[in-house]
């Protein structure tokens, strides 16, 4: 958990996406350009449908979240996108139930 600004670790996060698309060859940033569209539209797929099967069991939290439709930015998030350039590790946004 971090706490204090959350400015600050954006600007440390895009320090680390710059750096690590400054190192890479021409290839490589091709390739991830080409990929990044269908990884998008993937979690975007992907993070509706456990939407959708929780809703259908009836958990109401995706709704109360605004989780139930198929906009990719209701389903992805900033620090996950600099994650996703860094490690090559794509993931949506997880859930915060406060049960």
């Amino acid at each position: 958990m971090f706490f204090g600004d959350k400015r600050v670790l954006y600007i440390i996060l895009a320090i680390f996406v710059i750096t690590g698309i400054m190192g890479m060859t021409q290839n490589s940033l091709l390739s991830l350009l080409l990929t990044l569209p269908a990884v998008l539209v993937a979690i975007t797929f992907h993070e509706f449908a456990h939407a959708y099967a929780a809703t259908k069991l009836g958990d109401d939290t995706p709704m109360l979240q605004g989780r139930l439709n198929l906009n990719p930015f209701s389903h992805i998030d900033p620090v996950r996108i600099c994650f996703a350039f860094i490690c090559r590790i794509w993931m949506g946004k997880t859930s915060k139930n406060k049960s």
